[in-house]
């Protein structure tokens, strides 16, 4: 593994003193625990990252549902009206054909 060394400026002593005393108890070096944790945090970066880009496709996916979903409702008013107009139109011719029927029968 590649070495790469960085400075840190401006930690507390007492912090680093802190740090060294937790990776002691955890059978760690300083060196270990400080890696882990920026590790840790670099994919924690990635990611928030890499969930920006999926939650706006879910956003994405989200409102063209909801247009889908309109789209059904629009189109269910629309069947339903045509439905009645048919309904309405047949009720009237054929009541004035069972009109005429039912005058053919008393004879």
């Amino acid at each position: 593994m590649k070495t790469i060394r960085k400075e840190v400026r401006g930690l507390d002593k007492n912090d680093v003193i802190v740090i060294e005393k937790y990776a002691e108890k955890q059978g760690l070096t300083f060196n270990m625990l400080v890696k882990d944790v920026i590790t840790d945090y670099a994919k924690r970066i990635q990611e928030i990252e890499a969930s920006k880009v999926l939650h706006a496709q879910i956003d994405d996916l989200i409102a063209a549902n909801n247009e889908l979903i309109d789209t059904q409702n629009q189109n269910t008013l629309v069947m339903g009206e045509l439905s009645r107009k048919i309904i309405s139109r047949l009720d009237f011719y054929f009541s004035e054909k069972s009109e005429n029927f039912e005058s053919d029968d008393s004879r």
